[in-house]
């Protein structure tokens, strides 16, 4: 995701007092043209000896999907209308690209009702899902991706109020998936959280907890090792913890992607009792 701030950003930042090249780049907008195609290639570039591996490829073809859905017209003025326009397509173009088991499960979405999806889809945005959605789920969370992100493109930086402590996504309110630490001479060192939903990124101030603003009992935890110099910021204040991913030391870094392929850290700090902040919907799925 290239940080260079576009004409619409600039003036955003001039407009609040911030200096191009010199202050924090507050707010990046996805551009879903490019964003899924580019997670599937990562995934697959990822996949191969983890112990995930099967899982990512799965993912991968659902990135596939919507890439090709992204490209076309979106048909209503909102995510919450437009998601299930973006789940029809999504499935239509998976059919028959599945295995068998994720055939019967896309199958099944596909032929239900239009309450069963809202409920399923509520359930996601909630956090409430249970162990019968999981078959489901991740195509429901697809299309909820493709809509948000369809969504927060439409929109202009200087539209969105986005504080360098906001907890949540200014622009859909969802947790952080993870925070990444930019290279480059205009962002390097400054860490963007990465919404997993609507794939905003915003500036959140470095050292500090992003669940309670705390800035002493940090500690940050990482697997000899293991690629993509991932870390897990933990906080022993709120015993919360947020994955960290270095750009410098992951070229072509996706949050999502490199949040999937680096699992064993979530397990090496929640063994430690640490509660992740923002969860990866497809790294719940795929557990």
């Amino acid at each position: 995701m290239s940080l260079h701030p576009s004409d619409d950003t600039a003036a955003a930042m001039e407009a609040a007092g911030l200096v191009p090249g010199q202050s924090p780049v507050p707010l990046r907008l996805p551009d879903p043209g490019r964003l899924f195609q580019a997670r599937a290639g990562r995934l697959r570039q990822l996949a191969p000896g983890n112990p995930l591996e099967d899982w990512m490829g799965f993912v991968a073809c659902l990135n596939d999907a919507q890439h090709l859905v992204a490209t076309q017209p979106a048909q209503a003025d909102s995510p919450e209308q437009q998601w299930r326009h973006d789940l029809a397509a999504l499935l239509q173009q998976l059919a028959g690209r599945l295995p068998q088991t994720a055939e019967a499960a896309r199958a099944a979405l596909a032929g239900s009702c239009a309450a069963e999806q809202e409920a399923l889809a509520g359930r996601i945005i909630g956090g409430q899902l249970g162990a019968a959605d999981m078959i489901h789920a991740p195509f429901a969370m697809a299309a909820l991706q493709l809509a948000w992100s369809r969504h927060a493109a439409s929109l202009t930086p200087g539209s969105i109020a986005a504080t360098a402590t906001a907890r949540a996504c200014p622009v859909c309110g969802s947790a952080p998936v993870a925070g990444v630490i930019h290279s480059g001479a205009e962002v390097e060192g400054q860490r963007h959280l990465h919404c997993g939903l609507c794939h905003t990124a915003w500036h959140h101030v470095r050292a500090t907890c992003v669940s309670c603003g705390d800035a002493k009992d940090l500690s940050y935890q990482s697997i000899d090792g293991q690629e993509g110099g991932a870390q897990a910021e933990t906080c022993d204040g709120c015993r919360s913890y947020l994955k960290l991913l270095v750009e410098k030391k992951a070229p072509g870094l996706d949050p999502i992607a490199d949040d999937l392929a680096s699992l064993a850290l979530d397990i090496l700090v929640s063994e430690e009792n640490y509660q992740r902040i923002g969860i990866n919907p497809f790294l719940l799925m795929g557990e």
